[in-house]
C-alpha cells in the first residue's frame, strides 16, 4: 500500500509539473502577445511616428533572419567537423563545404591525428585558461580601450566537448633539407564558451567557428632528440571566424554594431598567428632563436592597382541611374592596405600603390576587396560589397611580374586591372642605385612612397636599466613605429623579438630606438643608428652588438641588437625553367611569339629555341616522328593533343625548312643517339620518309589548321575555381577584302551556354597578333571538373552598329578533366569554328 501511494504521489506531482509548466509557457506567451499590442495602442494614441515602430521591428526581422542563416551554417560546418570518413563520403553530393583530401588529391587524410586531439582535448583546458590568462586578454584590453572601454577580463573559459578537426594535410617535399613544411586546413566548430567582463559588463560568446589553412613549420632539424629545432605554426590567410554573442553583446548582434567586436577578434587572432605573425615552439635550446622567432622574409610584392571597369551600381536613384563610390581593400595575410575612394563613378581610376613583405611563396593569395563607401557611423561597416578578385603569389613570383585585368568574384558585372611585381632581397650594396632609379620613375605617376630597403631588427635583450621598471622598447623608422611586449619589473629584460621595416631610401633614413617604462612612460634611454652605416657592413649586417643607451642614469645601460639590412630587387618578367623569375643580367629569350627554325650556320653550336608547342599529326595522318638531323635546334618533347583541334604545349625534334623536293630522312640510330633531342628519338626506326609538305606544316607558326594559335593559362584552383587566362593571339588571318580584323575571345564552359557561362575579353581593333592578359574565373566543384568542357571562340566584331559582323574565326576546346597541372600555360591551335553562334 505505501508504494501505490508513493506512486500516486509521483504521478500527481508530475501532472501538477506538466500543468505549471504548461500554464507558465502560455502565460508568457499572453504577457508577450499583450505587451505587444498594448505598444501598438500606445503608439496609436499619442500619434507617434510609425517609424518609431517599424524601425525596431526592422532590426528585429533582420537580426532573426541573420541567426537562421549562422546557425545553418554552424550546423553544416559542425556536422562535417564531427563525421567520419564513411559519414563525408556518404553526404558528398549535399555539401560543397567538402574536406580537402576530398577536393585535392595532393591533400591526405589525418583520421588519426582526429582521434588523438579527440582523445587530448578534454586535457588541453588548462593549456587554453593560461594562453586567454597570460596572451590575450593583455592584447584585448588596450584593443578595447581604443573604444573607450576597459577592464577587459576573462571570467568563466570552457572549451566543451567538440575538438578541432584537421581535414587535410600536406606535406611538400620540395623544400629546403634542414626543414619540414606541413600545410592543415583546420576547422573548429566546437560548443566552448568564454564569458568576459569589460567596464563591469558581463557579456561572452559561444559556438566560435575558426577555419582556415594552417601552416606548420619544423625547423632548424638537428641531430638530437627530437630531431626538431622548433615549430613555427601560423595561418597563411585571414581565418574565417564567427561566433554567437551572449549576455549583455547579444544586443550588439546587429549588423553594423557585431562587425566591431568581429573585427576586434579578427584583428587579435591576426596578431596572434597570421603572417607576418607567427607562434613560436622552442623545442631545443641551443638553436638561432631569432631565426625561429623572425626569420627573414622571402621577399616584397610591389602591388599597383591601377584602376576598375563596370563595376556594380550601388547609389541607384529614383529614375535607376546611379553610380558608386568605389574603393579598394588589399590584404596579404595579416597586412591590410586601402585605396582612396572615387566619388560617383563606375570606372574608377586609381593608381594604387602599396608594398607588401613576403614571408612565404606557396598557398597564399593576395586578396582585393572593392567597396562601395557610404556615410555610416564610426566603428561601423555599412559600405556595400562590389566584389573581389584573388591573386596567386607563387604565379607572381614564378613570373617576376604580372599585370592584367582580373573579373571580380561574388559580383554580378566589374573586374580589375592588377599589376604586382615581385621583389627579391639582395645583400649587395651596388643594387641600391638600381632600386631607386626605378622608384624615381614610378614616383612620377603615384604620390603613394615606395621603398627600396628592408631593415630586419632583432631585439634580444637590455641590461642594467634604472630602478626597476617595466620595461619595453619602442623602434621608429620613418612614420613607422612597433613595439616589443612589456616585460614586468626587472632592470635585465630578454625581449627576443623581431621586427622588419621597409625603408625609402637608407642612405638618408635612421633608426630610432626608445626603451620606455610602462608604468610611468619615461624613456629609460634611446639609441639612434644611421642606415647608411650598414651599407658599408660585411653582408650589410651586425650580429648581438650591445649599443649603449643614451640618456640613461649611470651610463652602464645597454641595448643588444641584431641588425640586418636588404636591398630590393626587382626580378625579370620571364621564367628562365627553374620555377623562379630571372635575376638581372641573365640571357633572355623571348618565347612569347611563335616563330619557325631556321638552319644554324655550320660555325654555329646547337642552341635550345624555346619557342610555342607545334602541332601534333591528326590521328588519321602518320604518326608525329622526330626526325633529328646535326645542328638542328632540339626543343621540348611532344605532348598528346587535347580534343579536336587542340594542341597542347610541346615541342619535337624538327629539321630546318628544307626545299619541297628535299625528304627528311634519318640515316642511322646513331645520328638519333648522338643528336641532343627527345628521348622519343630512341624509339625511330633506322630509315623512314615523312613528306616535306606534313613536316612544314606541322612547324607552321600559325598552327595545323593555318588559321593561328592562341596563348592561354588553364588552371583548377585551390578556392574552388577554375582560373583562364587569355594571353594572346599570333598569325590570324585577314579579312576576304583585306581588312585586318578585329578580334575578341568568347568562352563558355559547356555544356551550359547560358549568360552566366559566358566570359568575353575586349575587342583589339586591327590585329593579326592580339594580345589581352586578361583573367576569367568559373566557380565549379570538383566531382563536376571532369564533366565540363571549355569552349574558346575567337570573333571577329568587324563593322559598326547593325552593319557590324561577328564571324567566328577559330575555336579551342578543352576538356577540363584532362588538366595538366604541371603546365598551366600553354600554346593551343586554333581549329575551324564547329558551330556559327551570332552574337
Amino acid at each position: 500500500m505505501e508504494v501505490e501511494g508513493e506512486k500516486a504521489m509521483e504521478v500527481a506531482e508530475d501532472v501538477g509539473h506538466a500543468y505549471g509548466d504548461w500554464f507558465k509557457r502560455y502565460m508568457r506567451l499572453f504577457c508577450r502577445r499583450f505587451l505587444e499590442w498594448f505598444l501598438v495602442y500606445l503608439f496609436g494614441y499619442y500619434n507617434v511616428s510609425f517609424g518609431w515602430l517599424m524601425a525596431p521591428l526592422f532590426f528585429l526581422v533582420l537580426r532573426d533572419k541573420r541567426a537562421k542563416e549562422k546557425q545553418t551554417k554552424f550546423d553544416i560546418i559542425r556536422s562535417i567537423a564531427n563525421a567520419d570518413e564513411k559519414d563525408i563520403l556518404q553526404e558528398i553530393q549535399r555539401f560543397s563545404n567538402l574536406p580537402s583530401w576530398v577536393t585535392f588529391p595532393d591533400m591526405e587524410r589525418v583520421e588519426w591525428l582526429n582521434k588523438i586531439i579527440r582523445q587530448l582535448w578534454p586535457y588541453a583546458g588548462h593549456y587554453v585558461q593560461d594562453l586567454c590568462k597570460f596572451s590575450i586578454e593583455p592584447s584585448m584590453r588596450v584593443a578595447f580601450e581604443e573604444y573607450k572601454l576597459n577592464g577587459f577580463k576573462f571570467e568563466k573559459i570552457i572549451l566543451g566537448d567538440t575538438p578541432p578537426r584537421f581535414s587535410g594535410v600536406k606535406v611538400y617535399d620540395d623544400t629546403s633539407r634542414h626543414e619540414i613544411i606541413m600545410d592543415m586546413d583546420f576547422a573548429y566548430a566546437g560548443d566552448c564558451k568564454f564569458e568576459v567582463s569589460v567596464s563591469k559588463f558581463k557579456m561572452g560568446i559561444k559556438d566560435l567557428q575558426i577555419s582556415g589553412r594552417m601552416r606548420v613549420m619544423m625547423k632548424p632539424l638537428v641531430r638530437q632528440i627530437p630531431l626538431v629545432g622548433g615549430l613555427q605554426v601560423f595561418f597563411l590567410n585571414n581565418p574565417d571566424v564567427d561566433f554567437n554573442l551572449i549576455g549583455l553583446a547579444d544586443v550588439f548582434d546587429m549588423p553594423g554594431l557585431s562587425d566591431i567586436l568581429r573585427s576586434i577578434v579578427i584583428e587579435q587572432i591576426a596578431h596572434m598567428m597570421v603572417l607576418p605573425n607567427r607562434y613560436p615552439i622552442q623545442l631545443v635550446q641551443d638553436i638561432d632563436i631569432a631565426e625561429l622567432k623572425c626569420p627573414s622574409p622571402a621577399g616584397v610584392l610591389r602591388i599597383n592597382v591601377i584602376e576598375a571597369h563596370n563595376l556594380m551600381k550601388k547609389d541607384v536613384g529614383i529614375m535607376g541611374m546611379g553610380k558608386s563610390d568605389p574603393y579598394c581593400i588589399l590584404r596579404l595575410g595579416a597586412q591590410k592596405f586601402q585605396t582612396k575612394t572615387i566619388n560617383n563613378t563606375i570606372n574608377p581610376k586609381w593608381d594604387y600603390y602599396c608594398e607588401a613583405i613576403c614571408d612565404v611563396v606557396r598557398r597564399q593569395t593576395i586578396c582585393i576587396e572593392c567597396w562601395d563607401w557610404d556615410a555610416n557611423i564610426p566603428g561601423a561597416k555599412n559600405d556595400d560589397f562590389l566584389g573581389r578578385a584573388n591573386l596567386d603569389v607563387h604565379d607572381i613570383w614564378k613570373s617576376g611580374e604580372v599585370d592584367m585585368w582580373v573579373p571580380l568574384s561574388d559580383a554580378k558585372s566589374g573586374r580589375i586591372h592588377v599589376r604586382a611585381s615581385w621583389l627579391d632581397l639582395s645583400d649587395s650594396a651596388g643594387s641600391l642605385e638600381l632600386q631607386l632609379e626605378e622608384i624615381r620613375a614610378l614616383q612620377t605617376t603615384t604620390k603613394n612612397p615606395l621603398h627600396s630597403a628592408v631593415l630586419m631588427v632583432w631585439v634580444d635583450s637590455a641590461k642594467k636599466l634604472n630602478s626597476i621598471p617595466d620595461p619595453f622598447v619602442r623602434l621608429h623608422v620613418g612614420n613607422t613605429q612597433q613595439e616589443t611586449t612589456v616585460r614586468q619589473r626587472t632592470n635585465d629584460p630578454v625581449f627576443e623579438e623581431g621586427f622588419t621595416f621597409l625603408v625609402r631610401n637608407p642612405r638618408t633614413q635612421e633608426l630610432k630606438i626608445e626603451v620606455i617604462d610602462h608604468k610611468t612612460s619615461l624613456v629609460q634611454g634611446k639609441i639612434e643608428l644611421d642606415l647608411n652605416v650598414f651599407l658599408k657592413e660585411r653582408n650589410m649586417e651586425v650580429k648581438n652588438e650591445e649599443y649603449s643607451l643614451s640618456g640613461a642614469s649611470g651610463g652602464l645601460a645597454s641595448l643588444k641588437l641584431t641588425l640586418t639590412l636588404r636591398i630590393l630587387k626587382t626580378a625579370l618578367k620571364k621564367d628562365d625553367g627553374d620555377g623562379g623569375p630571372k635575376e638581372k643580367g641573365e640571357a633572355e629569350i623571348d618565347s612569347s611569339t611563335p616563330a619557325t627554325i631556321s638552319e644554324p650556320t655550320p660555325s654555329t653550336p646547337p642552341s635550345t629555341v624555346p619557342e610555342p608547342p607545334l602541332a601534333s599529326v591528326p590521328t588519321k595522318e602518320i604518326p608525329s616522328i622526330p626526325v633529328p638531323e646535326k645542328k638542328s635546334a632540339p626543343i621540348k618533347e611532344q605532348e598528346k593533343s587535347e580534343g579536336p583541334g587542340v594542341v597542347a604545349d610541346t615541342g619535337v625534334p624538327v629539321k630546318p625548312e628544307r626545299k619541297a623536293s628535299q625528304p627528311a630522312v634519318v640515316e642511322s640510330v646513331e645520328e638519333v643517339m648522338s643528336s641532343a633531342a627527345s628521348p622519343l628519338m630512341h624509339m625511330a626506326p633506322p630509315t623512314l620518309k615523312i613528306e616535306d609538305s606534313e613536316l612544314r606544316q606541322r612547324t607552321n607558326a600559325a598552327g595545323i589548321h593555318g588559321i593561328g594559335r592562341i596563348e592561354l593559362t588553364v588552371k583548377y584552383g585551390p578556392r574552388n575555381n577554375l582560373v583562364v587566362v587569355v594571353h594572346q593571339i599570333t598569325n590570324l588571318q585577314v579579312e576576304d577584302d583585306g581588312e585586318l580584323p578585329d578580334p575578341y575571345v568568347k568562352l563558355y564552359l559547356l555544356p551550359d551556354r547560358s549568360k552566366d557561362s559566358k566570359r568575353k575579353t575586349d575587342v583589339i581593333k586591327d590585329s593579326c597578333n592580339p594580345k589581352y592578359d586578361e583573367r576569367f574565373e568559373y566557380s565549379i566543384p570538383p566531382n563536376e571538373l571532369t564533366r565540363r568542357t571549355l569552349e574558346v571562340n575567337i570573333i571577329n566584331k568587324k563593322g559598326l552598329l547593325f552593319l557590324q559582323r561577328s564571324p567566328k574565326m577559330g575555336q579551342v576546346l578543352l576538356d577540363c578533366g584532362l588538366l595538366d597541372s604541371d603546365k598551366v600555360t600553354q600554346w593551343y591551335d586554333i581549329a575551324p569554328a564547329m558551330d556559327e553562334d551570332d552574337e
